[in-house]
């Protein structure tokens, strides 16, 4: 059974990429990171460039005990759709994803994508 991480170019996304190592190499199974992006939302700082995706790849060459296969998805629809599909093809175990921390009341809520990743994710979901 494979760990699959949701993958941005940022901070928090390589926090995530980290934590999704860690745990691919304690279940022994192989890490899918996928970043999905949107036709049409190319200024998207979501969406990694070619040389964003290698340094995952090297970050993850130097790190990871297990495969790591490193995607780029592209969906019309939600991202959110677009991981839990993943999710299911990959029959993952965890699916790790990474949340930008706000401030004051900003803090206690989180973004839609990672409401429906938590509430739709047929595996256990790591929020990082």
């Amino acid at each position: 059974m494979s760990v699959v991480v949701g993958f941005i170019p940022t901070p928090v996304g390589f926090a995530a990429l980290e934590a999704a190592s860690a745990e691919a190499g304690r279940r022994g199974g192989p890490l899918v990171v996928v970043n999905i992006v949107r036709p049409g939302d190319d200024g998207d700082v979501r969406h990694a460039r070619p040389d964003q995706l290698e340094e995952a790849r090297e970050r993850l060459r130097r790190s990871a005990p297990v495969r790591v296969d490193v995607r780029q998805v592209s969906t019309e629809g939600s991202i959110a759709d677009a991981l839990v599909r993943l999710v299911d093809e990959e029959r993952a175990e965890l699916l790790v994803i990474g949340i930008r921390r706000g401030e004051g009341e900003m803090r206690h809520l989180i973004g839609t994508t990672a409401q429906k990743l938590l509430v739709d994710a047929a595996c256990d979901v790591l929020v990082v």
